[in-house]
């Protein structure tokens, strides 16, 4: 299956969006190179350019660095900004500021576009132009280089008949790879071909010292999918005898000269030796199975819930759903009465599914209880935008992305009540909620 990115995303995976000079206006007539590059540079640049980011096999089809290489695609970019549809953020405007990965432009960057390409897209004065952005080379890891990385054992076969195959890949860390047990501070899978759909990785660590046998992520990657990446003090530990299980997802279009093999990896980027950690991290899905989405429904609705029993942070949060997916929304209900919307995505793109992390944990009180909606389309008009669907059948949990699923996913860890106070003032809190 072909991965392209029609996304100009600026995606930056420590600190957010790089500060940039807001546009407080929209010039009356703008030029690229006094107005349009550098938003192109602080919001685009960082997968449209050569050898830019690959994100989870989403590779931009193009770079805009010059106006040579932007002024063909004019047009495209102003409906695609105009639009909403780039940069890929599929949240409201509800909870922005909120996570480290958010991408968007502001009202006046996207005018300001609009503008440029309608006055007819003029160049301007190259000595206007703010000098070349610089990207650090993170050698093809959105992590950076990692400290460790494990392949799958042996490169795995799929035959050329096969379309969707889902097989587990197992394998262990040894001595000889890891000497010592090392806190992980991000983990990213990292697919052999294009023809993974996704990977996501579980570990199983055995009993060490005073550390209990204990399972975790051993990351996850899916069609525009961020890698994990933990805040300061947070961590799981890696340790020789770990099992790690990667639940591999190969899909492509069968027949005759298609069969490939894949080896898949994992890197892991750890904290400095020494380093305090004192929260490990749970991640699962707040699930709900026993459903059946009727033939013909355009907005079946699913629901599920779960309470935290002991004072929570979240780490991030990751949606997730097939081809009839619409919106999901997360919503905590505290036990002080009110309510706050922690994430709203009305358009789900199953081509883009994003991992929605925190800028700073966010802090739920003991009891809170997060309850997930999903609505899913099993209509006509998602059968316009993927033809192998079937309308007519009733549609359950299964792994095929012509079945459906409902995991909305969640990283999270209990904290002690000595450190309630910290987490909850500097908390992000949505505007306008109770």
């Amino acid at each position: 299956m072909r991965k392209v990115l029609i996304s100009m995303a600026a995606l930056v995976i420590v600190s957010g969006l790089p500060a940039v000079a807001e546009l407080t206006e929209v010039p009356d007539r703008p030029t690229f190179e006094k107005d349009v590059l550098p938003i192109l540079q602080e919001r685009c640049q960082v997968c449209h350019r050569e050898g830019g980011d690959d994100i989870a096999g989403m590779v931009a089809p193009m770079a805009l660095t010059n106006y040579k290489e932007v002024r063909p695609w004019a047009k495209a970019i102003d409906k695609a900004v105009a639009t909403n549809n780039m940069p890929p953020w599929d949240a409201t405007e509800l909870t922005v500021g909120q996570f480290m990965n958010e991408r968007l432009m502001t009202d006046v960057e996207r005018e300001t576009i609009s503008k440029w390409v309608k006055t007819g897209a003029q160049r301007g004065n190259p000595a206007d132009a703010p000098g070349p952005k610089v990207f650090e080379d993170k050698g093809g890891w959105l992590i950076g280089k990692p400290d460790l990385i494990v392949k799958m054992p042996e490169p795995y076969y799929v035959p050329d008949f096969i379309r969707d195959h889902q097989p587990r890949i197992k394998f262990t860390i040894t001595e000889e790879m890891l000497p010592e047990p090392r806190w992980i501070q991000a983990v990213e899978c990292k697919p052999e071909s294009e023809n993974v759909h996704h990977i996501v990785g579980s570990a199983w660590a055995p009993e060490w010292e005073d550390h209990p046998e204990e399972f975790f992520s051993a990351g996850s990657i899916a069609a525009g999918e961020d890698p994990i990446i933990y805040p300061e003090g947070f961590g799981n530990l890696l340790r020789a005898g770990t099992e790690i299980s990667l639940s591999m997802h190969y899909f492509k279009e069968p027949g005759s000269g298609t069969a490939f093999y894949d080896q898949s990896a994992v890197g892991f980027k750890f904290y400095p030796k020494g380093t305090d950690i004192k929260y490990k991290v749970t991640r699962g899905g707040i699930s709900a199975r026993g459903w059946e989405i009727p033939p013909r429904q355009s907005a079946w609705k699913i629901g599920a819930s779960k309470t935290f029993e002991k004072d929570t942070v979240l780490i991030s949060l990751h949606p997730h759903m097939h081809y009839r997916g619409q919106s999901m929304i997360y919503t905590a209900y505290y036990p002080d009465g009110s309510t706050e919307t922690l994430l709203d995505v009305p358009n789900y793109d199953y081509a883009w599914q994003t991992q929605y992390i925190y800028k700073a944990p966010k802090y739920l009180p003991e009891g809170t209880r997060v309850d997930v909606m999903a609505v899913y389309d099993n209509s006509e008009t998602k059968k316009a935008d993927y033809a192998e669907i079937n309308i007519d059948r009733a549609v359950d949990f299964g792994a095929a992305s012509v079945d459906e699923m409902m995991i909305p996913f969640v990283e999270w860890s209990e904290i002690e009540k000595e450190d309630v106070d910290m987490y909850a003032k500097t908390s992000p809190r949505a505007e306008g909620t109770d």
